[in-house]
């Protein structure tokens, strides 16, 4: 695209000169009063019809008062959508060249526009990123909260290609494993509280106990803090937000080729192709078949593809239809266990001696197989230059079909189970299986209207809106009939997967069905109450009726119902010393209803006893400052207690869960992210936590520290781009250390061994070459070090971290 727009610009200078031509070549004059900072605080009517960028931004100099350098003469003839509006000059920037592949960086008042590559909106550099969600209508850097953006750039130079690795580039945030069975997934915990149940896609809640890709990924966008008012019931720590990619205007194509040791094989595409004037085409596709460093036996394999398109592209009504469809057939992985066999305690042996390739499971019989669709509509008008109405609908499936093997400890209580057992030998078991079929849909509603007005004094930006969702989660239970016998024992330190066995997996006709209905009502609204002071307001309101059927295997069936009406808040106050930057304090609330547990909707994570219980109940106080350090260069900092005042506890006299327990999180985390130089980018993150059980029903409990919550955990990024087309960077990894229990016993020499495990570095670096502008060559190097870690765990098992890797991705762009 780049060879033809230039092409054709150097024909069409041979008839006439160009006004971007004469743009380009021009000394660059005396800069106007105002700056760029100051401008992008300043918002003012621009009306830009469409047209070639060379007349667009002519009109956009006399509007804003900035001056605009054409890098490339040739970008004077790529056709803008134009802008109708109130804006800042920022603001109208980013929607001049929104579905281009121009970037723009702004210097002063001076504004060069660049060539870039495949987007989905412009970047310009120098702005303070935003949040996808129409909830969010102040950039970053004016909003009271700790909200970070994980942007596709940053994930893939690292050759990340799963969320719970894109997560790894936020501090604060530990991942669980499947504690009693539950799944292997992305168990997220954020500020020492589980956001399993609170993953989105495009803001619309996503309830699969799934692993989930990246190939489809835009930005990963994490919010920290209770955020019920934002996103809904739970997110006690925070939520977590994938936003995918979509058309836009600007024909290109990428296709990645990666393959690497542990028979990595892994491509991915992304095409994007202008239909008409106002009609894109998009196709994201991926195939994978790829082991897992240091652990022999595991498989990762699936394939997605998610085509969409968009119509009305830069128009007053813009539509774009999305389906995503991905499919997993892996061999899931419970890990080393927990505790170890008498005979290996005995002899003062620890997981330290075990070799960590060792799996436990048996080939034959373990599996996970994954089906996920997801089918989206987005319908956006603008009503006015200031007002818009937008609505989302969302149509989501996810099938699990999971058996895995949960490594045990032989023992002699359970010999007559265990062909092989010996008692004087360290054995493993492999009785203890977990089944789960899953059938998650979910469909959702979603309304939003934004409005930018003023009232005698203040200036409000104002988001209301309706959602409507309707969730089904019906699960099914199996066994293994043991009709072909019973799965032998493996020695600890010699396990051996590949052992013949004929699994006989029936259903027990055991099954449970969870049915929800919500609806929501939701209002902010931020006043500019001067240059200086914004105030940020938002409520909601949510009600939640909950049906739940349980059917034993004699046939005899159980109801169960709920309903839940809760009103979340989040209020601030921004305090703006300089146009980039930004003093704040927070006040928000965030509830967990009684029925969200570690399969989403499940009767099971109340207990019979405590089905009748409220909801938990959340809130958070928050301070910080957020700074332009410098064109392109955004640091945040923030000191944060989130106190969860009515948590789940048991009642040590009669066994029941109680609305006892008293949890606080405080903190401070701190983050930059952009470009220090035009070649020196950096992402990066630091936080100290200190998690603690003020009040519980379990003795041991109070005054311990919160499980999963690392006193620091730090993240660095960071990459340069020499002049000769290579780009070189890495980064580290730290997490402090945790326990993964609310009591910290350390009962044993083996849970010792593992708690420290919890505490590590890991460094990983990549070199990137451009050969042309077709052709490039990545490399990617993980744990460097070949560090022996914690990636997932509880007390029963932990997951060990992936190994030394190395991945070679040839990259081809048209």
């Amino acid at each position: 695209m780049r060879l033809f727009v230039l092409g054709t610009a150097f024909l069409a200078s041979g008839v006439a000169t160009p006004r971007s031509a004469i743009a380009a070549q021009r000394p660059a004059q005396a800069a106007p009063d105002r700056d760029a900072t100051q401008l992008s605080s300043v918002s003012t009517r621009i009306e830009i019809a469409p047209g070639p960028l060379d007349r667009v931004v002519a009109e956009f100099e006399r509007a804003t008062g900035l001056r605009v350098v054409f890098a490339d003469a040739g970008l004077g003839l790529i056709q803008s959508v134009g802008v109708s509006g109130t804006f800042t000059p920022r603001d109208a920037l980013e929607r001049l060249l929104s579905g281009t592949s121009v970037e723009a960086t702004i210097s002063g008042s001076i504004v060069t526009l660049r060539v870039g590559g495949l987007k989905e909106s412009v970047t310009v550099t120098g702005d303070a990123p935003k949040v996808a969600s129409p909830k969010y209508t102040q950039p970053l850097r004016d909003t009271p909260q700790t909200v970070v953006v994980i942007p596709q750039t940053v994930f893939q130079e690292q050759g990340a290609t799963s969320l719970r690795d894109a997560l790894r580039n936020t501090p604060g945030i530990t991942l669980a494993a499947g504690e009693g069975g539950a799944a292997p997934g992305d168990s997220v915990v954020i500020r020492g509280f589980s956001a399993r149940n609170d993953v989105y896609i495009d803001g619309a809640r996503d309830p699969g106990v799934v692993s989930r890709d990246t190939f489809n990924t835009q930005a990963v966008e994490v919010a920290k803090g209770p955020s019920s008012a934002t996103t809904g019931r739970g997110s006690t720590g925070g939520s977590i937000n994938l936003v995918t990619k979509s058309p836009n205007l600007q024909n290109g194509a990428e296709f990645r080729v990666t393959g690497g040791n542990a028979s990595h094989q892994r491509v991915t595409m992304d095409v994007n192709r202008r239909v008409s004037e106002a009609v894109a085409f998009r196709l994201n596709g991926m195939w994978q078949d790829a082991g897992v460093p240091g652990r022999d036996a595991l498989t990762q394999k699936g394939w997605g593809f998610a085509p969409s398109i968009g119509a009305g592209l830069g128009r007053q009504t813009t539509m774009k239809l999305g389906y995503q469809r991905l499919q997993q057939d892996n061999v899931p992985d419970y890990g080393l266990p927990g505790t170890l066999p008498d005979a290996a305690v005995a002899a003062g042996q620890t997981i330290d001696d075990l070799d960590f390739r060792s799996f436990y499971g048996l080939l034959s019989r373990d599996r996970e197989r994954v089906t996920s669709d997801i089918a989206t509509a987005t319908i956006e008008h603008r009503l006015g230059p200031a007002r818009t109405i937008r609505n989302l609908t969302r149509y989501g499936r996810n099938d699990l079909d999971r058996v895995v093997t949960s490594p045990r400890a032989a023992t002699v209580a359970n010999a007559a189970n265990d062909p092989g057992f010996d008692p004087s030998a360290p054995q493993i078991r492999r009785t203890d299986t977990k089944y789960q079929y899953r059938d998650d849909r979910i469909l959702t509603n979603v309304t939003d209207f934004t409005a930018s007005f003023k009232t005698p004094g203040i200036h409000h930006d104002t988001v209301v809106g309706v959602e409507l969702a309707r969730d089904r989660q019906p699960s099914y239970a199996a066994t293994d009939a043991f009709t072909n016998g019973r799965p032998p024992v493996t020695n600890l330190f010699d396990p051996n997967p590949l052992q013949p066995y004929n699994a006989a997996i029936v259903r027990t006709g055991a099954t449970s069905e969870a049915r929800a209905q919500s609806t929501a009502l939701y209002a902010f609204d931020t006043l500019k109450l001067s240059e200086h002071v914004q105030a940020d307001l938002g409520m909601r309101w949510d009600r939640i009726v909950v049906d739940y059927t349980t059917t034993a295997v004699s046939g005899a069936r159980s109801d169960f119902d709920r309903i839940d009406s809760a009103v979340s808040g989040r209020t601030g106050i921004v305090y703006k010393p300089v146009p980039r930057g930004s003093l704040y304090a927070s006040y928000s609330t965030s509830f967990n209803p009684s029925f969200d547990g570690a399969f989403g909707l499940t009767l099971a994570a109340t207990g019979v006893n405590s089905a009748a219980l409220p909801p938990e109940r959340s809130r958070n106080f928050e301070v910080g400052a957020k700074w332009d350090l410098r064109s392109g260069l955004f640091a945040t900092v923030a000191a944060f207690r989130t106190e969860k005042t009515n948590a789940k506890t048991t009642d040590a006299t009669t066994g029941a869960t109680v609305l006892a327990g008293d949890q606080q999180v405080s903190g401070v985390e701190v983050s930059v992210a952009g470009n220090v130089t035009s070649r020196w980018d950096v992402f990066g993150g630091l936080s100290i936590m200190d998690g603690t059980i003020k009040e519980s029903a379990v003795a041991a409990e109070i005054d311990r520290r919160l499980s999963y919550v690392p006193e620091l955990s730090f993240n660095v990024w960071s990459t340069y781009r020499l002049p000769i087309d290579l780009t070189l960077g890495g980064g580290g990894q730290f997490t402090g250390g945790y326990f993964f229990n609310n009591t910290n016993a350390l009962t044993t020499a083996n849970a010792a061994a593992i708690q420290r495990l919890t505490r590590y570095w890991l460094f990983n670096a990549v070199a990137a070459y451009a050969v042309n502008r077709h052709f490039g060559l990545q490399v990617n190097a993980t744990n460097l070090a070949n560090a022996r870690y914690v990636d997932r765990g509880y007390s029963g098992h932990f997951i060990p971290g992936p190994g030394r890797a190395v991945l070679v991705s040839p990259v081809l762009k048209f």
